[in-house]
C-alpha cells in the first residue's frame, strides 16, 4: 500500500503515488531551472504543464484512478 498525494496540474485535480509524484516534481523542478533565465519562462512552463495533465488525463479511468510511476515515466 502506497500513499497518494492530491496535486492540480493546469487547472486539473489528480490523485498520484507518493513515487510517482517526488518523480514528477523533479521532472518539472529541472524544466523549470532549465527555462528560468527565458524571458517566456512562464509561457513555456505553463504549456508544458498543459500538456503533462492532458497526457496523465488519459491515464485515468473508470478502473483507475490514482497516477503510478510507470504513468509518470511514459508521460516523461
Amino acid at each position: 500500500m502506497n500513499k497518494t498525494v492530491t496535486i492540480n496540474i493546469s487547472g486539473i485535480i489528480f490523485h498520484i503515488d507518493e513515487d510517482a509524484y517526488k518523480s514528477l516534481s523533479t521532472y518539472l523542478n529541472t524544466i523549470k531551472l532549465k527555462f528560468s533565465n527565458n524571458q517566456s519562462s512562464s509561457e513555456i512552463l505553463a504549456d508544458i504543464e498543459s500538456r503533462i495533465a492532458e497526457l496523465l488525463s488519459q491515464k485515468i479511468s473508470n478502473s483507475k484512478q490514482v497516477i503510478l510511476l510507470n504513468d509518470v515515466n511514459s508521460v516523461m
